[in-house]
């Protein structure tokens, strides 16, 4: 029988502890991990109310390293990096502004990036992300979570198909399948797992977990693996 790999929802970090802990079992190469959050902040009119609104939270970036505001026909950005202590983690904070029927809608992203897989069972990213998310008000934004690693290739041995080790990577972490793309060189597979609190509806369906797989363009150099909660929000 095999073992699933799914903890309670207790605290924001508990989905990607899960897949780093699929990802541990399955003998990948974790190159990177990321939190993020997102949510709307209100209308506003025009340049002049963005950059007010930037102005507000500069109090908030002592320590940060604040880009120059980008203002284009598509959108007005700017953004607030800090490098954390825990070996090359860092924390940014995007702030944009869309169009959108004669006003201008604003979105602030908050995202948690690093490698160290160490780093996140410490207390401290959870208190800093509870923080995070007054502060930059993100009160109602679920927590994705993404891993993105790589499985090496060994030539002595047959791998299972990009779609087979997809599904049994959504077994272990206690999902149902939800639908799936399956490609020559890529798959991607979304389920639900109804431990995970957070989730999207899809075709009427629930779903909290993707899971795609890309093979490598030349040999040797691996199958990328990108697992994200309850989507995945990069491009894999």
């Amino acid at each position: 029988m095999q073992a699933t790999i799914s903890h309670a929802h207790n605290n924001n970090l508990s989905e990607i502890e899960s897949i780093l802990e699929l990802a541990h079992h399955e003998e990948l190469i974790v190159q990177e991990w990321q939190l993020r959050m997102r949510e709307g902040q209100g209308q506003i009119k025009g340049q002049d109310a963005f950059l007010q609104h930037v102005h507000n939270l500069n109090n908030q970036f002592t320590d940060w390293d604040v880009s120059d505001v980008h203002m284009s026909e598509a959108e007005w950005s700017v953004s607030a990096t800090r490098s954390l202590n825990q070996d090359d983690s860092f924390e940014r904070l995007s702030i944009y502004a869309y169009e959108q029927n004669g006003s201008y809608e604003i979105i602030h992203t908050y995202e948690l990036n690093g490698t160290s897989t160490q780093a996140l069972g410490e207390r401290e990213l959870h208190e800093l992300l509870e923080e995070r998310r007054t502060l930059f008000s993100l009160q109602d934004s679920p927590v994705y979570s993404q891993v993105t690693s790589v499985r090496a290739e060994d030539s002595e041995y047959v791998e299972p198909s990009l779609m087979e080790q997809a599904r049994a990577m959504i077994s272990t972490l206690g999902a149902k399948e939800i639908e799936s793309l399956n490609e020559e060189t890529f798959v991607s597979v979304s389920a639900y797992n109804d431990v995970w609190t957070d989730a999207i509806v899809t075709n009427g369906n629930k779903m909290n977990l993707q899971v795609a797989l890309r093979s490598g363009d030349t040999m040797g150099t691996g199958t990328t693996v990108t697992i994200g909660t309850p989507i995945i929000t990069t491009e894999y």
